[in-house]
């Protein structure tokens, strides 16, 4: 993976935008934004790289992820939340003492079309926007 001063150039390039434009924009001296690039700094502080995302354009997450702060979720993390969300599901229908419904039957989901999950799914969502405000 190239570095972030690589990184930061070759955005700043790809937007045809100079050190000094890019300084005019993002609100960072130029001084530190050629210090960035050519290596001659550290990565810089997330409250930095908002700034130049924002001047360049791309979303913030994006820089924050080849500044290496934020870590590609793995298909192990995803897979781990998706499993604790379908607990949680299960959980607050089991404090409800409804743990045996048809819904949890596993085999019943197969036998769905994309047309039926999808109209469960607007039902869901139809029922919460119905709810009265607290």
């Amino acid at each position: 993976m190239m570095n972030f001063g690589a990184y930061l150039r070759a955005l700043r390039e790809e937007k045809k935008l100079s050190v000094n434009q890019l300084a005019m924009y993002s609100e960072v001296s130029a001084a530190g934004i050629s210090r960035i690039e050519n290596g001659k700094r550290g990565i810089p502080k997330p409250p930095t790289i908002k700034k130049l995302a924002g001047a360049l354009k791309i979303p913030y997450e994006e820089m924050m992820k080849a500044a290496g702060y934020i870590e590609e979720a793995t298909p192990a993390q995803v897979m781990k939340e998706e499993e604790m969300a379908l607990s949680k599901i299960r959980e607050t229908a089991d404090n409800y003492g409804l743990g045996d419904l048809e819904i949890f039957n596993g085999d019943i989901w197969s036998t769905l079309s994309k047309k039926e999950i999808e109209d469960l799914n607007r039902y869901l969502l139809f029922l919460l926007n119905s709810r009265s405000s607290p």
